[in-house]
């Protein structure tokens, strides 16, 4: 495959990782108890971020807003519905211990749909408790349903950004549904698509990615390259590759996107993080036809688009906050010898499944990489309906001192009966017709 072709490729792979967004938040909009993260007081975040993150706020590369929750309040972001089928699943589920795969705990079977979290309580005794952690964070991602957004991967370094890709992500999971889908006539656990729209070495290229509802199969995924005008097949440990030669991975997305049997998971311990969010509570979804809505989402602005900024140029200046979490923290390793990635860290919200920091090493063990992943909650104005979904990584090379933002859109749709159809090797060869 030539130059340009291989150049697409990899912009396409892009698309993997991001979908549906003093600095941080306006004072404004800061609510009461509210207080400035920063060089003056870097000390107070001490064990609550990951060590590189600290020594950036003591550098004054960050400014955060950290903002007090109401703790009822916030796990209200989950719908009653959410924490009700959660309780009900207490001891209905158990973990495969080779491949850490979910199953039925009576008939040993695959489920094929599992609302709420499979493991409401974790003893962080059990030997299986990483892999219940992950599932917990893995089926947290699909209750939105069908979702979609246009968004953008900005490579910045010292001196701003150096590169711009704009596109937009459909995505329908199958798995952790808020409602079994009517159709899964492929017995997927999700499947997404997407279109590059600028600039003109990306525009046109298209990626479909299907992942199996099984323990051991790997995702399955399509690039279609308009310069060959044919989809050609990718290995999915392309995860682990630098997108488009910015400092972010698709493995980004919620700060891991891979099926929980991919890694080798260990839970190492327990402690309280900072977690990125825009909120801190569920925005509104507006209904917009009989299975869509839409839901507004306010602008992470990043320094680099900030008059005056004194931090780093990826740092994001508004409408981020800060709020203090219970989290475990977690080693992964990935199961894929051709994966580029070692140890991965992770500090997972106990309560909310969420990860919100990433810390990577590479295969000989050095540390490099550190992901912030950012999330926002929204609801139908009954309560009935949630979703949760990623909005912002900012990923941080900390040996090459460049970032890259991914996400950062200030609208979603949310889609709940989408057509399998439309994620299929047909419908990607024609996004570009």
């Amino acid at each position: 495959m030539g130059a340009i072709a291989r150049h697409a490729a990899a912009l396409a792979v892009a698309v993997l990782a991001f979908g549906p967004l003093g600095p941080g938040a306006r004072a404004a909009d800061a609510p009461a108890g509210s207080w400035k993260l920063d060089k003056d007081n870097w000390q107070k975040a001490e064990g609550l971020v990951p060590e590189p993150v600290l020594r950036r706020i003591e550098a004054g590369d960050y400014t955060f807003t950290v903002v007090p929750t109401d703790a009822k309040k916030f796990r209200e972001n989950f719908t009653q519905a959410f924490w009700a089928a959660s309780e009900a699943n207490e001891g209905k589920y158990d973990i495969d211990k080779e491949t850490c795969g979910l199953k039925l705990k009576e008939s040993g079977e695959i489920p094929d749909n599992v609302f709420g979290q499979a493991f409401p309580r974790i003893d962080p005794k059990d030997p299986l408790a990483a892999c219940k952690v992950a599932w917990n964070f893995y089926l947290g991602n699909q209750i939105g349903e069908g979702q979609g957004a246009s968004f953008t991967l900005n490579g910045i370094d010292r001196n701003g950004e150096f590169r711009r890709i704009k596109m937009w992500l459909h995505l329908n999971p199958y798995l952790g549904r808020t409602v079994k889908a009517k159709r899964n006539p492929e017995n997927l656990r999700s499947t997404q698509m997407s279109h590059s729209l600028e600039p003109a070495d990306a525009e046109g290229v298209n990626l479909l990615t299907q992942s199996i509802n099984d323990w051991t199969s790997h995702d399955r995924i399509w690039a279609y390259l308009p310069q060959m005008r044919r989809a050609r097949r990718l290995n999915a440990a392309t995860r682990s590759d630098p997108l488009a030669g910015l400092d972010i991975f698709s493995d980004d997305l919620n700060c891991y996107a891979g099926k929980p049997e991919y890694y080798r998971w260990k839970l190492v311990g327990e402690q309280k993080v900072l977690a990125p969010i825009v909120g801190p509570y569920a925005l509104a979804q507006t209904r917009t036809g009989e299975t869509r809505y839409e839901i507004d989402i306010p602008y992470l602005k990043g320094g680099y688009e900030t008059p005056g900024n004194a931090g780093a140029p990826w740092q994001i200046t508004e409408n981020l906050v800060l709020v203090e979490r219970p989290a475990w923290v977690m080693e992964g390793e990935s199961r894929d010898p051709y994966y580029n990635f070692g140890k991965v860290i992770m500090h997972v919200d106990k309560e909310m499944n969420r990860i919100y920091w990433k810390q990577v090493h590479n295969r000989a063990g050095e540390y490099f990489y550190t992901a912030m992943c950012s999330y926002h909650w929204s609801k139908i104005e009954d309560g009935s309906f949630g979703a949760m979904t990623p909005n912002m990584v900012m990923g941080v090379n900390d040996k090459t001192d460049r970032a890259a933002l991914g996400g950062r859109y200030q609208g979603q749709f949310i889609e709940r009966d989408f057509d399998p159809r439309h994620f299929s090797l047909r419908a990607l060869s024609r996004l570009s017709d």
